[in-house]
């Protein structure tokens, strides 16, 4: 899990580079959203298996994380929708992958 955070620590770290040069696109912003978003569920759902039965009562913390993490995948977007936004932009005929540009 710690590789994947780091993975996707340094892609939304590039992002945010394009944002500031006004160079990010709908779909670099989607790809962000959709690997953070489903990794953070990733990451709570651990969470919850390390604490057993006690992971979904309320007294814990990880539960709450678990809740929070699992709505960033509907909301602002679901996943299925950042989906059909990358895919479209894969299978143009335009398509450039993100680490070719120059920023």
């Amino acid at each position: 899990m710690r590789m994947q955070l780091d993975i996707a620590q340094s892609y939304v770290d590039q992002c945010v580079r394009a944002f500031a040069a006004d160079q990010l696109t709908a779909v670099d912003a989607a790809k962000a959203k959709l690997v953070t978003s489903e990794l953070a569920v990733a990451v709570a759902d651990l969470g919850v298996q390390l604490h057993g039965g006690a992971g979904y009562m309320d007294e814990y913390p990880i539960s709450r994380q678990y809740t929070d993490a699992r709505v960033t995948t509907i909301y602002a977007g679901s996943s299925e929708v950042m989906k059909i936004i990358i895919s479209r932009d894969c299978l143009s005929e335009d398509y450039t992958p993100f680490n070719t540009r120059n920023f």
